[in-house]
Order: C-alpha cells, then sequence, then structure tokens
C-alpha cells in the first residue's frame, strides 16, 4: 500500500487515501506528500502540476483567510482582569468620594443649627 494525495479541478488538496502498489494513479492525485522541505505539512495545499510539488501559505495568512481569532495569552487575560478591577475601584473611590461630600455637607448644616 501507499499513500495518493487528492486535488480538486483548481489543483487544491481534498484528502488522502491508500493505493495497492502497482495500480494506477488517478489524474488528480499524486504520489507527492503536501509538505514543506523540512517535512511539515502545508497549509491550504496547491499541486502545480509543472514543477511536481505541492505549495502552501504562510499561517498568518491561513488565519487571517479562515477568520481564526487568537486565543488571547495568560498575560493579556490577567491584564484584562486588572483593568476591570482598575475601573471598579476607580468607580468606587468616585462614589465613596459623593457620599463623604455628602456626610462634610450634612455635619455642617448640623453644625450650623447647633449654635
Amino acid at each position: 500500500m501507499r499513500y495518493i494525495f487528492y486535488y480538486n479541478e483548481n489543483n487544491e488538496y481534498i484528502g488522502v487515501d491508500e493505493l495497492e502498489i502497482g495500480a494506477e494513479i488517478p489524474s488528480n492525485a499524486t504520489t507527492v506528500e503536501p509538505v514543506d522541505e523540512n517535512g511539515v505539512g502545508l497549509y491550504d495545499p496547491v499541486w502545480d502540476s509543472e514543477t511536481q510539488a505541492w505549495t502552501g501559505i504562510s499561517e498568518s495568512e491561513w488565519k487571517e483567510k479562515h477568520s481564526v481569532v487568537e486565543e488571547p495569552s495568560l498575560e493579556q487575560k490577567l491584564q484584562a482582569k486588572q483593568t476591570v478591577l482598575i475601573a471598579g475601584l476607580a468607580k468606587d473611590v468616585k462614589t465613596l468620594q459623593g457620599a463623604v461630600k455628602t456626610l462634610v455637607m450634612q455635619n455642617a448644616m448640623n453644625s450650623k443649627e447647633d449654635r
């Protein structure tokens, strides 16, 4: 058995299958693996019949093409939590400042009444 790699009418990779040794390879398949020179799989491989090789796009191009949203790092998640915490604390400070102002005014009114 050997592996064959299929491509569609646009020469885009569409799958892999096993083929008996000696069996004829279909016209839309090849035995060349869709990997780079380091043996790493390609992103969106396309068969080039002239060079008898697969070409692909970069990981960042693939992510953009497929609208892949990066998962935030632990540092980014912690920073977001700190930002929310700081915003909450700033709101609490503003509320407390208003309460202190109200108490100061009430105390001043009470002092005037006591005279």
